[in-house]
């Protein structure tokens, strides 16, 4: 497929092969100055990722443009990955690049597409908002190193544990005075399939909707927090729980993750700022229990969100949020 990018410049849009790497490399060496790109370190997954879709541009035979959808979920798409060469900026390159995506989002099935964009980025946010992209979050990441525990402790979480195990871990962490001590009446608990619908009904009316879009960020890709997807993390046992006198005050989704730092990866948190805070210094502790090095997570870019993390012992990533943009298919 072909498209006009300007009156000098013909793009050929097709799928990414094995052999484009070392031009895709080059284009990418300096996309934010000295630090390079990540897309060298992603390059061979994106491409075995069959459930998605790379695609380059080719000008004058030499790739110069890329994109990758991402299937994230079955109707889901996130946009990543967008690059145009350097010497061809300004030509109408990114355009086709993104036109090209959502119509293969659509081809696969999705029926929503999300991205990630810089808060400074005006170029990406006018790029993306001419295709009738909307903001509906702005985020920021934090890591918290997991709080130390005796050698005792750290060599009974270096072995692989039940599923028993990792619940009387969650009811330890909410004993342990070192990881928080909790008010009385609140416990941390790993709710169930059965917690379905009290806990979709209590999402709903969360508050923090209007900020983090109801969506969910895993390895820099977010999807939407759906009701097919939270029976999934509650039957598998990755929801906890802060409840304190019968009532949810805070919620987080966590996966253990070993993608560079073993950490306790917390795709989504929700409730009350000073609850996030408890829910988050305990997470630390059970970090450490499971014998991981620290916790990473998002949340909206609040000040008194920012102001919680503080105090839970959590240092904020980029200093600039991201911004996740949104679109129907």
């Amino acid at each position: 497929m072909s498209d006009r990018a300007s009156e000098e410049l013909t793009l050929e849009v097709r799928e990414a092969r094995p052999e484009d790497r070392d031009a895709v490399f080059a284009f990418c060496a300096r996309t934010w100055g000295s630090d390079g790109d990540y897309i060298p370190d992603v390059w061979d997954s994106w491409l075995a990722d069959a459930s998605g879709t790379v695609l380059v541009g080719v000008a004058d035979g030499r790739p110069v443009a890329l994109s990758r959808v991402n299937m994230v979920a079955p109707d889901e798409a996130w946009i990543e990955g967008v690059r145009v060469a350097p010497d061809i900026r300004r030509q109408g390159v990114g355009r086709v690049m993104v036109s090209r995506s959502l119509v293969r989002a659509r081809e696969l099935g999705a029926t929503v597409a999300r991205m990630f964009t810089g808060a400074t980025n005006s170029a990406s946010q006018r790029l993306f908002t001419r295709f009738g992209f909307t903001k509906i979050a702005g985020l920021v990441w934090y890591t918290g190193d997991a709080l130390p525990e005796g050698p005792e402790e750290a060599a009974r979480a270096a072995r692989p544990r039940t599923a028993a195990e990792l619940d009387t871990s969650i009811a330890e962490t909410s004993r342990d005075t070192t990881a928080g001590a909790l008010p009385a009446g609140a416990r941390l608990r790993k709710p169930g399939p059965a917690d379905f619908e009290r806990l979709w009904t209590w999402l709903e009316q969360s508050n923090l909707t209007p900020f983090n879009g109801g969506v969910e960020i895993h390895h820099w890709a977010g999807r939407g927090v759906t009701e097919p997807a939270l029976r999934d993390y509650l039957a598998s046992g990755e929801v906890i729980e802060l409840e304190e006198w019968g009532m949810t005050q805070a919620l987080a989704i966590v996966t253990e993750d070993y993608d560079g730092h073993p950490e306790l990866e917390t795709r989504y948190m929700d409730g009350l700022s000073d609850a996030i805070g408890r829910l988050a210094l305990l997470l630390r502790g059970e970090a450490a229990k499971r014998g991981l090095e620290r916790v990473w997570l998002w949340l909206p870019d609040l000040l008194i969100l920012r102001d919680a993390m503080d105090g839970a012992g959590y240092v904020r990533g980029d200093e600039d949020p991201m911004w996740v943009y949104a679109r129907r298919l």
